[in-house]
């Protein structure tokens, strides 16, 4: 607008000094043309950037940037930050007047408030005339590449409902299959086990055959069945933040653990140790919402489910997926199932009191546990802790 203004000032002036044939208006046409022609220009000769690392949702990165400049104007810098990421001390923005050489330096630190992976690459340099005339935009491509995982809550037990199961923890549960191992449980009928493993002491002592039972080696498998359908999207974070901590509870004390991200068709093999976890951590870092049905989820690990007789826990909003029929199929398998319940509330009184209504009777009939998302994660693991 400024610019415009000049150039009208300007043929107004020379106009008008043709008119009177005044030289000295003529003369004085030249002084905004003179404003016009003050230069701006900036050429960047590198950047140096230092950062601390960030691991997990709610660290603090701090991030110092230094540009070194060579030019003439006033410079606008700004590091673009994604919106995951919350400023809590300096400024990602910083003005300088550059004549010649200088070096503009900048300090901030964010913390990060949700899991996924980050690219922050771009600092844009806004170069101005000294009387704000003319601008130009330059762009610096900063290789700064962050992965935030979700937070972890260490837990102790989890509190599961009643189900026909003789265990209701899975803690304390052992694998149905695999290798025997060498602690000895007990003594029983012979059914085609193999010859090693009679007791021909208590075989010749009974008068039948008996064998020696032992403990199989390996905790019973956990698996997930994660919902991440469209209508989670507004729990996600908290999503994320529970699985993880359900992870590694499990993890941490030998359990062999499962994935299957519902709405993905994204399954992750069971595999025990930290570096399960770590992969957990990494699938659930990256999640997007999709869209599938449970039952179609349970078809699709139907395979794996035969073959490792899991403990399952589904994470999803039963007022929307409707696990009826899903743990219907689970229960007929012979597995253990427990079903946890994001409870959210949006809308109106009266559409809360509508959606509670048909929450209440899916839990009842699934025999849902409840987990409110308006609470801190550790908060709500407390109601599953005992």
């Amino acid at each position: 607008m400024l610019v415009k203004n000049l150039v009208r000032t300007t043929m107004f002036l020379i106009i008008l000094g043709l008119l009177s044939t005044s030289k000295e208006i003529v003369s004085s046409a030249l002084i905004p043309l003179l404003i016009l022609a003050i230069p701006h220009f900036v050429t960047i000769r590198g950047y140096n950037l230092k950062r601390s690392n960030v691991e997990f949702v709610g660290d603090v990165m701090n991030v110092e940037i230094r540009l070194n400049l060579l030019g003439f104007g006033i410079v606008n810098v700004k590091h673009v930050i994604p919106d995951s990421f919350e400023i809590i001390e300096g400024s990602n923005v910083v003005s300088s007047f550059v004549v010649g050489k200088r070096t503009v330096s900048m300090r901030y630190a964010v913390r990060a408030k949700k899991a996924g992976l980050y690219r922050l690459e771009d600092v844009t340099i806004e170069v101005i005339n000294p009387l704000n005339t003319w601008r130009s935009l330059k762009k610096v491509s900063i290789d700064l590449e962050v992965e935030v995982k979700p937070k972890v809550r260490k837990i102790v037990r989890i509190v599961t409902e009643r189900t026909k199961a003789k265990s209701p923890i899975p803690d304390i549960d052992v694998a149905k299959i695999g290798s025997p191992g060498t602690d000895f449980k007990e003594i029983r009928d012979y059914n085609y086990e193999p010859m090693k493993f009679i007791n021909w002491k208590a075989t010749a002592r009974t008068g039948s055959l008996k064998v020696n039972v032992y403990e199989v080696e390996g905790k019973k498998t956990i698996w997930f069945f994660v919902d991440v359908n469209v209508y989670m999207e507004n729990v996600l974070d908290f999503l994320i933040d529970l699985t993880a901590s359900l992870a590694y509870h499990f993890a941490k004390r030998g359990h062999k653990i499962g994935m299957y991200l519902v709405g993905l068709r994204d399954v992750l093999y069971p595999d025990v140790g930290i570096k399960q976890f770590r992969r957990i951590l990494e699938r659930l870092s990256r999640v997007e919402c999709g869209e599938e049905s449970l039952t179609s989820a349970f078809e699709f690990c139907k395979p794996y489910l035969l073959t490792y007789k899991p403990y399952v826990i589904t994470i999803t909003r039963v007022e929307y997926s409707k696990p009826v029929d899903f743990r219907s199929k689970l229960l007929k398998m012979g597995l253990k199932c427990l079903i946890l319940n994001i409870k959210k509330d949006f809308g109106s009184d009266f559409s809360r009191e509508i959606v509670e209504l048909v929450r209440s009777n899916i839990c009842r009939r699934v025999m849902a546990v409840n987990v409110d998302a308006d609470r801190d994660v550790s908060l709500a693991l407390a109601r599953l802790v005992r």
